[in-house]
């Protein structure tokens, strides 16, 4: 497994530098260039990075308390902001699909994540628990062939090798022809992801006894994620966390009814 995870790190390391060299990285919140060749993930200039930082001090209180309910997240994502620095890292994360910025994001929520797993109250036994399980939500056709990738995938990848967890796809969609999730209210969105979402076939045989964590870009009413998050509890998960970037802040404009 340590050589494994060796001769990965190292292949990561040489397709990272290549890349700088073919592409020299940009900072997500203003497009400066960045120093090409970083050992860690960067994706902010130093004016972003303090502003990116302040996000997540202002969003401390709320993410806490919310991580107590199952719910791990970094920022508030503000409707109508679309210059502000969160919100344009959400938008990479949704349609650049650069390693580096789900590299940054996976690193930061790591932490967060674990301490949440550790104090689940459904925490199974001292010396029973397995790795944490990584799955998501799979995007609407149209929306992976515009963009060329799914951003909830590669997240839930991302946040497994940070977390030293397990990856699976246990979440299917219909592929039904329904609304897109932001067009509609909180009760319509509901609706539409119980008709939208339904469970892989062997993901009964995996999800057995096990703690879940369902990784999205975007918690907005919690719709899409509420509803996996049931499906996988029926299937016979221990406990379900739920995990994104940020969730839309209710203070300006947006909803919290998770």
């Amino acid at each position: 497994m340590k050589e494994r995870r060796a001769r990965r790190n190292t292949l990561t390391a040489i397709s990272s530098a290549a890349r700088d060299l073919l592409f020299p990285p940009r900072c997500v919140g203003c497009d400066d260039l960045l120093p090409p060749f970083a050992k860690r993930a960067t994706v902010f200039c130093p004016l972003c990075r303090t502003a990116w930082e302040t996000a997540m001090t202002e969003a401390a209180d709320h993410a806490a308390a919310d991580a107590g309910r199952g719910l791990v997240y970094l920022v508030h994502y503000r409707p109508g902001h679309a210059d502000g620095v969160p919100e344009k890292l959400i938008y990479h994360v949704k349609h650049q699909g650069d390693p580096r910025v789900f590299g940054f994001v996976a690193e930061r929520l790591a932490p967060r994540l674990l301490d949440a797993a550790a104090t689940l109250p459904t925490r199974a036994p001292v010396g029973e628990d397995k790795p944490l399980l990584f799955t998501y939500p799979p995007r609407r056709r149209s929306a992976v062939r515009e963009d060329g990738f799914d951003q909830a995938q590669r997240l839930a990848k991302a946040l497994a090798a940070a977390c030293e967890g397990n990856f699976a796809p246990l979440i299917k969609r219909t592929h039904r022809k329904t609304a897109e999730q932001k067009t509609l209210t909180a009760e319509e969105r509901a609706a539409n992801a119980t008709s939208s979402y339904i469970l892989a076939d062997t993901a009964a045989e995996v999800v057995r006894d096990r703690t879940v964590v369902i990784c999205d870009d975007l918690c907005t009413t919690g719709a899409t994620l509420n509803r996996c998050a049931a499906l996988l509890v029926e299937a016979g998960a221990r406990s379900v966390i739920l995990c994104t970037v940020a969730r839309t802040d209710s203070h300006r404009g947006g909803k919290r009814d998770t």
